[in-house]
């Protein structure tokens, strides 16, 4: 269920309201008096879009020691090097870092850190790091403390949400 971003309240019935030159999602008591653009109903589509916009959210909460290494991560740093056609001594080079260690991680035997899969990702335009299938909402940050316009307006301090 959305929340009005006005007051802050669950709303079923979604008014998209024009206040100042800016569109608000609001319900049905902050709509009054202002300029309604479009009603929309809680339906199957509007939820469905709610849930992937949800999920959005959640990994741009997630910071990056939350983070996990994909599985085949070996196979798309050696590919990827490869159609690059960067030999592994040359990137051994570029990301000053030992041959040797990444011959061990390209043949999966270890496992990079946290700075050579930053270095990687760079260097080889690649995404090495997922976020957690279990990911719960209690790990997620931001989610329990949102600020609407109402308690902006009020003076409320961040202390008290």
């Amino acid at each position: 269920m959305e929340e009005c971003e006005l007051c802050g309240k669950k709303i079923d019935t979604i008014y998209v309201a024009e206040i100042e030159g800016v569109e608000f999602r609001i319900c049905t008591a902050c709509a009054n008096g202002k300029k309604i653009i479009k009603i929309e109903k809680e339906g199957s589509a509007l939820k469905k879009v709610k849930a992937i916009k949800s999920k959005i959210e959640m990994k741009k909460n997630i910071s990056k020691d939350d983070m996990e290494l994909v599985e085949n991560y070996n196979t798309i740093i050696k590919n990827s090097r490869e159609q690059m056609k960067i030999p592994v001594k040359v990137l051994a080079e570029m990301l000053n870092e030992k041959e040797r260690l990444l011959l061990h991680i390209e043949e999966g035997k270890m496992k990079p850190t946290t700075k050579l899969i930053k270095k990687l990702e760079k260097t080889l335009n690649i995404k090495l790091l997922k976020v957690p299938e279990e990911v719960s909402e209690s790990n997620v940050k931001g989610q329990n403390n949102k600020i609407t316009i109402e308690d902006f307006m009020n003076n409320k301090k961040i202390d008290e949400i």
